[in-house]
């Protein structure tokens, strides 16, 4: 019995050290290697383009977060994870819905590139390229979303297409969603088609 149970804690110690050496000799890399890490740099980085393109991006201040505390957008220290980084595609003059609304919307959500420069598009409602004439949009309560789509929706009118660029804290933050990773930029390709009112 105590052969048995030493050989044992034996092999537990062993495997791993093992499968790590395979890995090391097989020239194999994580495509999530340091992920955390990677998200917080490119959502920077994003921050940084959409304050210098100010007529060409939105940086919106999500209502989860104090609105008194909004530090400066320009050349200030500002919390970045605390807002959504918007680039406009397309400009239309419809309605923006409320917090209470249901909208119809058409969309792509994909995560940023992998460590092997994959795509990783882990949800959308249309295929191929989005073609507005032929698109079924799918129907949300705009409340009902992530923080990120709904600081975004909220400032949106039927007709826009913007690129919203989310940090993980206006997403999933520290928790795996399916094939989307703990803390995961989320980049949405968004068209808002149209906004119900709720009734009264």
């Amino acid at each position: 019995m105590k052969k048995s149970i030493l050989w044992l804690i034996a092999w537990l110690f062993v495997v791993p050290f093992a499968i790590v050496s395979c890995e090391e000799t097989d020239g194999t890399v994580d495509p999530y290697f340091k992920w955390e890490e990677r998200n917080q740099a490119y959502i920077d980085s994003i921050a940084a383009v959409a304050q210098a393109n100010p007529t060409e991006w939105r940086i919106i201040h999500s209502y989860k977060f104090d609105p008194t505390d909004l530090g400066s957008l320009v050349g200030g220290l500002f919390n970045v994870n605390e807002y959504v980084y918007c680039k406009i595609v397309k400009s239309g003059n419809g309605a923006t819905p409320l917090f209470t609304d249901t909208v119809a919307v058409n969309y792509s959500g994909r995560l940023i590139p992998l460590y092997n420069g994959k795509t990783v598009v882990f949800d959308k409602n249309f295929q191929g390229e989005l073609n507005e004439e032929t698109a079924m949009p799918t129907k949300f309560q705009v409340g009902g979303l992530i923080a990120g789509w709904t600081t975004a929706l909220q400032e949106m009118k039927e007709g826009d297409r913007w690129e919203l660029y989310i940090p993980n804290e206006l997403g999933y933050g520290p928790s795996r969603q399916d094939v989307i990773p703990a803390y995961s930029t989320l980049i949405f390709d968004l068209n808002l088609v149209e906004v119900k009112r709720l009734k009264k």
